[in-house]
């Protein structure tokens, strides 16, 4: 073959192989959604401090043993249900059909918020999903009271307790509730929730043995939003995923958010983590959206509430 033939057969065999190359895989937090989450899995819930001003109590006052309880009618509820739309927005990722959400193919419990007089209630998502929920029980160590309150009680000690507590209710109710078992349970948390939740994922395998396996089920997923980035006693992960034991953990954290960079001067609206401009909710931060949003307005949170 002539220089000019080997020139010109060249390009082609590049473009020919390059035909036959496999594409790269795509990135492991695409495809953990869909291998975690499945038709007849769980989720359970797990607010963050002041929980049970928020949700509990007003929850609890509503008439009737299974209340609607409309994020966009009930304002503590927006300002507390990140939990509830995270969750949401992981079945979203994973392609769970909205309908399966709402006639309990995905079974949603609730711990830690100090509910004392419901045992569900039906969550009306910003996207008009009608959710029911099953009331855990439990009450965190930092569900009472506001985020200066319980400056003492953010250490190691309480998460554990708070991770040992949360285990210990999924174990009662997936032991109550035989159709719940052989299933995957996705944590869904926020906040001191989210430390709770993230001490489980990371120490499970002491907690297990202390307290013996879950009947037949198994917390594969733990979404951790808005965590701080240490305690007395003990640090957390911080952002991104990471494998633990049976499964994954996701931490999201905003860039603006006071918690999770301990800053006492940050705007408490850098903690919000579902995403609203004006009356139109964007979705969740870190698993439906990245864009940001603080009281409403678009884009981060300012450092100094003042500014």
């Amino acid at each position: 073959m002539s220089q000019a033939g080997w020139m010109l057969a060249l390009p082609l065999c590049g473009c020919a192989l390059a035909q036959h190359e496999s594409p790269p895989p795509p990135p492991v937090l695409d495809t953990v959604w869909a291998a975690s989450i499945h038709p007849g899995d769980m989720f359970v819930l797990v607010p963050g401090t002041g929980s049970f001003g928020l949700l509990a109590d007003p929850i609890d006052k509503l008439a009737g043993d299974n209340p609607d309880v409309d994020v966009r009618a009930m304002h503590s509820v927006a300002e507390d249900a990140i939990v509830f739309e995270s969750a949401i927005a992981a079945a979203h990722r994973a392609g769970i059909a909205d309908h399966q959400l709402e006639d309990g193919t995905i079974t949603f419990g609730i711990w830690g918020a100090g509910f004392a007089a419901k045992t569900q209630f039906t969550y009306i998502s910003y996207e008009g999903l009608r959710v029911p929920i099953h009331v855990l029980g439990g009450t965190s160590k930092c569900a009472v009271g506001s985020v200066p309150a319980n400056l003492l009680n953010y250490n190691g000690t309480n998460a554990n307790a708070d991770a040992t507590d949360l285990y210990q209710r999924i174990q009662t109710f997936v032991t109550d509730h035989p159709s719940v078992s052989a299933r995957s349970i996705t944590v869904a948390s926020h906040s001191w929730g989210g430390a709770g939740a993230e001490y489980l994922a990371f120490e499970k395998e002491t907690i297990e043995a202390a307290n013996g396996p879950l009947p037949n089920a198994t917390i594969d997923f733990t979404i951790a939003m808005g965590v701080p980035g240490w305690v007395p006693g003990y640090t957390f992960a911080g952002p991104g995923l990471k494998d633990v034991t049976d499964g994954h953990l996701y931490e999201v954290d905003r860039p603006d958010d006071p918690v999770h960079m301990l800053s006492p001067s940050g705007n408490g609206g850098g903690h919000q983590y579902n995403i609203v401009i004006g009356d139109q909710f964007v979705g969740s931060y870190g698993i439906t959206t990245d864009e940001l949003a603080c009281d409403g307005a678009p884009g981060p949170c300012a450092s100094d509430p003042g500014t």
